[in-house]
């Protein structure tokens, strides 16, 4: 692994050092739209329950970018209404369980409810134990100043987010976002679909809510983002097992009232109709690797687990973590100590896509592989660039490299892009 950094450092420096700029589209293409069934394609995702309520304070700042350090594909959260009319990042009505005050959320503004301490109550393995002893309680008073933040880290990382904040930090992140129930519901529905058409995000997002009603109300104003169907309505489903176009995903637990719920033949029959199946959990306990091990053998599409960072090892160590191939979408152009490559990085991507590109061709002594040339790549989802390429070649050496055919190695430099190898031909 030190050895893989330290190439990876050199390498890098080299482009740079060298001159090979990002890469930049001589044009700047729409995003494309993901295909129906993107949802289906995007798997196994690692969905970060609250950002990974379990390893990090329950939906701060702090948690989402821990996770996505860690390679959570999607941030999880729930939304209510300020008093304000503010789309909050919170899971409870009331502010009890995870901050320093109590009361009701929707009678405070936003600006009130970002003074509060929101990792005041967490400890490793609990996001709300009250029990504990006060030096188990890690990150309480960062928000307030009464302790320093983690290195890297803001006192305003340990707050209450805005949903718009969330949007702004992790402007590629794929999202699933669920609306709490309540007096507000309706209204925080109405707040969420204007927010998602005014941000474009709404293909990136699923939206789910245990209120028919709500995400029926929801569904009327943004048609085509992805939802997952309402407890009424999958209860039904599970019964009847009929089609449902309006919904994209089955959001369920792997067992609900001591009722088995996800099993091959639910998933089989998800599949058949076109619905990914996302599974959440009860807490702790069932929220673990043995249970994640089931349940991706069964075929599920993505985790929803308080543990990202311990799930991804499970999903590296099964070869399954989800990651977005870049394409060479034309051949490749040559010039004096340069070359250009053509790519496009899928909508698919969680993320960027973000990866060093080599070529090679085996023309060096007795046919062993020489490196043409290297440059970086790095594009937003569903957009096409010409990675900037160093290339310390004589101009004469490169027909013969074709003639001995010539490959792209993507080596990724981000947890969402893959790694891979693809044939190029010269212009």
């Amino acid at each position: 692994m030190k050895r893989t950094a330290t190439i990876l450092t050199v390498i890098t420096g080299l482009v740079l050092v060298l001159g090979a700029g990002p890469a930049a589209s001589t044009a700047s293409p729409p995003r494309e739209a993901p295909p129906a069934d993107a949802w289906l394609r995007r798997r196994p995702l690692n969905i970060a329950h609250a950002g990974g309520d379990l390893e990090a304070p329950h939906e701060t700042m702090f948690a989402y970018e821990t996770a996505v350090r860690a390679g959570a594909d999607v941030l999880e959260m729930d939304v209510r209404l300020s008093a304000d009319g503010r789309l909050m990042v919170v899971h409870d009505a009331t502010l009890d369980r995870t901050t320093n005050a109590t009361g009701s959320v929707r009678d405070l503004t936003a600006a009130q409810l970002q003074e509060l301490d929101n990792a005041y109550w967490f400890v490793p393995g609990c996001w709300s134990c009250h029990d504990r002893p006060v030096t188990e309680y890690r990150y309480r008073g960062v928000r307030t100043g009464a302790q320093a933040p983690p290195p890297g880290f803001t006192p305003d990382d340990f707050a209450i987010p805005t949903l718009r904040q969330v949007l702004e930090r992790f402007p590629d992140r794929l999202l699933d976002i669920e609306i709490k129930d309540g007096p507000d519901g309706m209204a925080a529905a109405e707040e969420l679909a204007a927010l998602l058409d005014e941000t474009g995000r709404g293909d990136r997002v699923t939206v789910a809510s245990f209120d028919d009603a709500i995400l029926d109300h929801f569904k009327a104003l943004a048609p085509s983002v992805a939802t997952s169907p309402g407890l009424g309505r999958m209860t039904q489903w599970f019964f009847d097992r009929g089609p449902m176009p309006e919904h994209a995903v089955l959001q369920v637990p792997p067992v609900y009232a001591g009722l088995t719920v996800v099993t091959p033949e639910f998933v089989a029959d998800a599949h058949r109709l076109g619905l990914a199946v996302h599974v959440w959990f009860n807490g702790n306990d069932d929220d673990v690797p043995a249970e994640w091990e089931a349940l991706l053998d069964m075929g599920v599409d993505g985790l929803i687990t308080g543990k990202p960072k311990l799930l991804q090892e499970t999903l590296d160590r099964r070869g399954q973590s989800f990651r977005t191939a870049l394409a060479v979408t034309g051949p490749l152009g040559t010039g004096f100590l340069r070359a250009t490559l053509p790519v496009h990085c899928p909508a698919l991507a969680a993320d960027r896509c973000r990866a060093i590109v080599f070529l090679g061709s085996p023309v060096g002594p007795r046919g062993t592989p020489m490196v043409l040339a290297v440059g970086w790549i790095d594009l937003a989802p569903g957009t096409s660039g010409a990675a900037g390429l160093i290339a310390p070649v004589p101009p004469g050496r490169w027909a013969r490299a074709e003639r001995a055919g010539i490959t792209a190695y993507f080596w990724p430099a981000n947890g969402d892009t893959a790694g891979g190898t693809v044939p190029v031909r010269l212009r």
